[in-house]
């Protein structure tokens, strides 16, 4: 098994990326820093070429910022670790990146000692979960050599039953309320990778698993604000969004149209 991590650094400040690229002996760690970029774009083709392990990145950039391309990450690739750089005064924000599955944070000014912990912990939990993908194809290939005997199409059968698709289902919705609701909470509880869960999830569905979250809470909250007087921020937190100016920000880009808007309309109506 390869223990060497594959990390890209993303600011748009040159003397940042390179402090972080000096600060600590990368390869006496087994890290390999086999990219940079100034912006988002930069940075997603370097990860749609390399695929790297770890992304770290300024969470305010020109373009698109820091949140929005680590959303765009997780969507497309749920095995790569994100961590955000932020400021004391971004701190709010950050916690924000937590919620929708980034894997950490580090406040400036960078703290050598507290960066290496962090890469070294994610390192930890990467080469983990490629130890679980190895046995998982062992597995695999032990029920292969006994394709005599064996249906192989039932093999695939049962790699689907193992997983339910609609069960998922109904435990989002039961923990909708949530604000720790992710791809790696729900994978938990159902004993599977989350690699796994978001590749059969978006085959099942048609959606990332992170679009389906969103767009259930969002239903619901269309629901809740036709029958019922609850005000926006409590509606927020019912549907497990403790930020209620993203709240907003999802409902806008769900319906087309603000809370405001979206009440008046109701009124007419």
């Amino acid at each position: 098994m390869n223990n060497v991590i594959q990390m890209i650094t993303v600011d748009d400040e040159y003397l940042i990326r390179n402090l972080i690229k000096n600060c600590i002996d990368w390869n006496k760690i087994g890290v390999e820093i086999i990219g940079e970029a100034s912006n988002s774009e930069e940075a997603i083709e370097i990860i749609k070429e390399n695929q790297p392990d770890i992304v770290l990145t300024d969470i305010c950039m020109p373009s698109t910022d820091g949140l929005d391309m680590s959303n765009y990450i997780l969507d497309k690739y749920p095995n790569i670790k994100v961590v955000v750089i932020t400021g004391y005064d971004e701190f709010e924000y950050a916690k924000r990146a937590i919620k929708v599955g980034v894997s950490d944070f580090i406040l400036k000014p960078i703290n050598d000692d507290e960066l290496k912990k962090t890469v070294l912990k994610l390192k930890e939990s990467i080469l983990n979960e490629r130890l679980k993908e190895k046995d998982y194809r062992q597995a695999k290939d032990r029920l292969s050599t006994f394709g005599d005997i064996v249906n192989l199409n039932e093999n695939e059968k049962y790699e689907d039953k193992a997983l339910n698709i609609e069960d998922v289902k109904k435990f989002i919705l039961k923990n909708i309320s949530n604000v720790d609701l992710s791809l790696k909470f729900v994978s938990e509880h159902f004993y599977v990778n989350s690699s796994y869960l978001s590749r059969i999830f978006k085959l099942k569905t048609g959606n990332n698993f992170s679009e389906y979250v969103t767009n259930v809470r969002m239903k619901i909250a269309m629901d809740m604000l036709k029958n019922s007087d609850a005000k926006s921020s409590e509606i927020a937190r019912k549907i497990g969004i403790d930020d209620p100016n993203y709240f907003s920000t999802c409902f806008k880009k769900y319906t087309g149209s603000s809370i405001k808007e979206f009440k008046k309309t109701l009124i007419k109506s």
